[in-house]
């Protein structure tokens, strides 16, 4: 639904929002384009030439190619946008400095394209829990209130993306920083991995003693994005978005085998195990020249804090956000999502 008068429509009272999603060709940025051009409003999408857009052309989205290098680029597509969405990231590299590269210098483009232009309209930043650290345990989950300590290079890059909003904005700009933990839904990838290993071999290897995470819909990532976009009562604000029902990894792999039919098997490895594989996909990395697998070093350093769980609390009370999908029904939606498209085989196949 288009913003009513008791949300902020930032400088077009009525009118659909002017929209531009960056990294809109990813997983939340396409279910963002699709959700806003369905409730009406205006999107430019940026890509990278390589990117396909067949999703978001079909969507009704306006193509934009360019890198997050472009400050004159983001400087005059400021002038009529009431609304940016920042998402473009990068989330796994065997090059720790690509995180920087990527998360914190494109943050500070995009940014210095709105102070040349003096923009006085919304910046939404999807960053992540990671930039806050784990929580010390299942019991105690991180709040905004808790001191940030992140444990990875990725979570340190998109820390220092959220300095650079929070410092540098222009003074007539408002803005509002999202940190979502794990997200799952229709067209996401690694989560699908898993699924897929698990549908093959009926096997789900855990390291250690396995995380704890909140495993967050997609399209309720999308729902907080929106609310964070246009409610007032967001601007200048952090929140966690997750969730707020905890799962150990064995939990989950229990769930999706049921849901796909298959009698599962967890093997248990050391941890040291863990850490002679990811130094070798590291190297394996370097030498092909793209990360080949989610797990390598950097992540490592995340599987190892075991306890990936925060409250959002602050998103529920100030702007009324809350998840629609459970992990149970959300799971069930997922995988069937798959098999409809073919990433999985169908249990009548």
């Amino acid at each position: 639904m288009i913003p009513t008068s008791s949300d902020t429509n930032y400088k077009r009272e009525g009118a659909p929002l002017r929209c531009f999603v960056t990294g809109a060709s990813g997983f939340v940025g396409g279910h963002l384009c699709e959700r806003l051009i369905a409730d009406g409003h205006e999107v430019r999408a940026l890509v990278r030439a390589t990117s396909n857009t067949a999703l978001l052309e079909k969507a009704g989205a306006k193509i934009v190619e360019g890198t997050l290098d472009a400050v004159n680029l983001f400087a005059r597509y400021a002038e009529d946008t009431d609304v940016f969405f920042h998402l473009a990231a990068i989330t796994r590299t065997y090059r720790h400095r690509t995180f920087f590269d990527v998360n914190t210098r494109g943050t500070k483009a995009l940014v210095g394209g709105l102070e040349r232009a003096d923009y006085g309209g919304k910046l939404v930043l999807l960053s992540s829990l990671a930039a806050g650290g784990p929580a010390v345990n299942r019991r105690a989950p991180r709040t905004e209130e808790h001191d940030d300590d992140p444990v990875s290079e990725y979570g340190r890059s998109k820390l220092a993306a959220e300095r650079v909003v929070r410092e540098n904005a222009p003074p007539a700009c408002d803005w509002t920083i999202l940190r979502p933990g794990a997200i799952y839904g229709p067209r996401e990838h690694q989560i699908y991995d898993l699924l897929k290993m698990l549908q093959s071999t009926g096997l789900a290897f855990r390291f250690g003693k396995g995380v704890n995470v909140q495993m967050t819909h997609v399209d309720d990532v999308v729902e907080a994005l929106l609310l964070a976009g246009t409610r007032e009562s967001a601007n200048g604000r952090t929140y966690y978005v997750t969730d707020p029902t905890s799962w150990s990894f064995d939990e989950i792999m229990k769930l999706a085998a049921e849901v796909l039919g298959k009698n599962l098997r967890t093997i248990p490895l050391p941890m040291f195990v863990a850490t002679c594989l990811a130094t070798a996909i590291d190297g394996a990395s370097r030498v092909a020249g793209k990360p080949l697998t989610p797990l390598g070093r950097d992540k490592l350093a995340e599987m190892k804090a075991f306890n990936w769980i925060c409250d959002p609390e602050r998103i529920q009370r100030e702007l009324g956000w809350k998840p629609k999908w459970n992990l149970t029904d959300g799971m069930k939606q997922t995988i069937e999502w798959y098999q409809a498209e073919g990433w999985l085989p169908s249990r009548k196949s």
